[in-house]
């Protein structure tokens, strides 16, 4: 069962890429109902079928619909969806996910992990595992908070090789994010016939 919802994930989140292994063991851990750390502080794996939240607009209400610069926002969203593989997200609506840009240097093990929050604000955290992303971002300078969660992570087979934040392997993601966010998001604009630029 679990097996086939992997191959789901697999194929739905990750455009037929191996999920990676911490990824699978967080997952395979909160649908079989014992649990993932990450879960105490919000964070939970997207199910195989989810959509992805940069092609969500059910909460524009219909004068949103309506503004043409909202959509552009919202085009440029779903362009980056393509990129931007969401595989984890908050009780807020912010999401983690992988940065797949055909840009993006494929000699490391795992891609850069970005997390985008509410606002649209692309946060990159660093070539490294989700599971150290996540706990870099929820401990960050909380060292005994990184320790123990760590400690819990390790319970399942997830190892963290480092003590602290400023130890993890952290390199950006190209392009970046929030610039290629920026790009589309203004050639929509020129596409519908908008100034190039927001007024001042």
């Amino acid at each position: 069962m679990f097996d086939e919802r992997l191959e789901e994930f697999c194929r739905e989140r990750l455009g037929g890429r191996p999920v990676p292994e911490d990824l699978r063991l967080l997952a395979t851990a909160q649908w079989e109902g014992s649990g993932h750390p990450f879960e105490q502080f919000g964070i939970t794996v997207l199910d195989p079928g989810a959509q992805h939240p940069l092609t969500d607009t059910s909460y524009l209400n219909e004068k949103e619909r309506a503004n043409p610069d909202v959509m552009a926002n919202c085009a440029a969203s779903r362009q980056m969806a393509k990129w931007l593989a969401a595989v984890a997200q908050e009780e807020d609506g912010s999401f983690y996910g992988y940065w797949l840009h055909p840009q993006q240097r494929r000699d490391r093990q795992v891609p850069p992990v970005i997390k985008v929050d509410t606002e649209l604000t692309y946060w990159d955290l660093g070539e490294c595992t989700l599971s150290e992303a996540c706990l870099y971002d929820i401990a960050f300078d909380d060292d005994q908070l990184f320790e123990r969660v760590a400690a819990e992570l390790a319970q399942l087979h997830i190892s963290v090789p480092v003590r602290s934040h400023v130890d993890l392997d952290v390199l950006s993601a190209v392009p970046d994010p929030g610039d290629m966010h920026q790009q589309l998001y203004y050639a929509e604009r020129k596409r519908l016939g908008m100034p190039d630029r927001l007024d001042p």
